[in-house]
Order: structure tokens, then sequence, then C-alpha cells
């Protein structure tokens, strides 16, 4: 049985990963400044958690002896809770020291949190003109904050880790969309008309994401089989607006280039690789919330 190191284990996302890697017969060792309260998901059999401030590189170092595996969770989520040095700061560091302490203790099997923030969404001040639809993991970045840029910045690093280890680590980054949970998506779908849909949706291209289905694909990135880094996209097959989506994207990304069609309310950002790569195929959708 293989023990998996996850960090931001007391998180929301973190506790649906914990969970998840429980259920498939893991064993967990949860990293967290904050202890774990008597009521999440997480259960106590073949769990351990261990308080640890991921910024210190020594405390990581020492805290990840003997795991065979890294799901990297804790960061600042956003640039609008902390002042964006300490966003910076704090996502930056944490991500190096995951990485260096993976590569002094011989651990091949990272994941880390991205964002579809990393190339640019929804913290940027206006919506940025994109180059094609549906995106993909080659579309380039646009990103403007210092959230964007630490998850942009954090999988330049682990091309540079991977790099470090040519044929030996296997490091995905998972680009998390608009995490929801059944009670957000039910209080979605009971909503009479989405809001947004040209204004802060936009940015992120109108996507969201299932948690639990987004926990398990981490799951499955340290099972795939594949070298080196890979960013992979994690959002749901539909979008979050009731308009149809090249309807929307006509209307606020005029110039963007169509490169596949996406009928309906499908979504405008192409999952296909980690479909590929990592087997992982959403089912949900908000709408039968």
């Amino acid at each position: 049985m293989k023990t998996i190191y996850v960090t931001g284990s007391t998180g929301k996302a973190g506790q649906y990963i914990i969970q998840n890697l429980l259920d498939n017969g893991y064993n967990v060792i949860g990293i967290d400044k904050n202890p774990p309260d008597n009521i999440g998901i997480v259960q106590p059999k073949d769990y351990t958690f261990r308080t640890v401030d991921v910024t210190d590189f020594g405390q990581v170092l020492s805290s990840m002896k003997g795991c065979d595996a890294v799901i990297h969770m804790a960061a600042i989520t956003n640039p609008l809770v902390s002042p964006e040095h300490e966003v910076f700061r704090v996502n930056i560091t944490s991500t190096w020291n995951i990485l260096e302490s993976a590569e002094l203790l011989g651990i091949n099997k990272i994941v880390l949190a991205s964002s579809v923030n990393a190339i640019g969404a929804i913290f940027s001040k206006n919506i940025s003109p994109r180059p094609y639809f549906p995106i993909d993991e080659l579309q380039p970045t646009f990103a403007e904050d210092a959230y964007s840029l630490s998850k942009w910045l954090g999988e330049e690093m682990a091309e540079a880790f991977a790099r470090r280890r040519p044929g030996t680590v296997k490091i995905a980054s998972v680009r998390f969309h608009g995490l929801m949970d059944q009670k957000r998506q039910s209080e979605l779908n009971a909503t009479s008309k989405r809001t947004g849909a040209y204004d802060s949706n936009a940015k992120h291209f109108w996507g969201w994401s299932d948690i639990t289905e987004s926990a398990r694909a981490c799951v499955l990135a340290i099972e795939a089989d594949f070298d080196g880094h890979e960013a992979f996209f994690i959002n749901n097959e539909d979008t979050s607006a009731d308009e149809p989506t090249e309807e929307l994207i006509q209307n606020v990304y005029p110039n963007a280039e169509i490169r596949r069609r996406m009928p309906g309310n499908s979504t405008a950002i192409s999952i296909e690789k980690a479909k590929r790569i990592l087997g992982w195929s959403p089912k949900t959708t908000w709408r039968d919330a």
C-alpha cells in the first residue's frame, strides 16, 4: 500500500482528495497549518495528520520522508484574500519546497494544484482576447495577477524539475476550475437565470468542475503512465451558462478561431488531454443537481 503526501489537507478540495485516496486503498499523510476538525470528510483509518508550514523547507523535507507520491494542494487561493506579494511568496515558495524535497527523497510522482487561471482568467482586470477555442493546454498565458502568475510559474518550475530528472519523474499540474460541491450545484440549478455570462464568467470561459470528480483526477494523475511534466485542464463537459457556448464566444471573443465545434452548452475548454492520458471522464452536470 502506497503512502501519499497531501498538502492543504484540511482545505475544501484536500478533504475530497484524501477521501478518494483512502477509498482506493492508499495510506495518506495529510499536511496543513490548520488541524482537521471532527466533521470533515476525512476518515481516521490509514490517515495521519501533521502540522506543517509548507513555506518552511525543513518542515516539508522532514515530514515527506517515507512517502511514495505527493499531491500539493496548499496555497493562497486567490489574490483578494491576502496582499499580492504574500500570495506570490506563499504559492511559489511552497511549490519549490515540494518539488525540491521530492527530488531529494527520490519521490517520482507529484501532482500540483494549478488552475485555469494559469493562462489568465477571472482575476484579470479585463477580458483578455483569446486566439482560439476550445482552449487547450497549448494556449499561451495572459496572466496578470499574483495568483495566476504563481500558478503559471509553478508549472514552469515543474518543467524545470522534470528536466533535472529526465525519464524518472512524473509531474502533473492539474488546472482546477470553479470547484463546486453538490450543494453549490443545486443552488446554481435553482437560480432562475445564471448571471455574469458576459462579465466575470466570460473571464474564465463559463467553466466549472465537480469537486468529487476533480479529486478523482488527482488520484488518477498519481496512477497514470506518462513522462516528465504535463498540464491538464480539469473541468466538466458543460458550461455554467444558459446561452449556447458558440454564441457566447462569438459575442465575447469575436476574433477567436473556432477550431472544433462546441454544440449546445459544451465546455469551451478542452479536456481531451485529461481523458487521453489520465483516463479521467467527468459525468456530473449541475443541470441535474
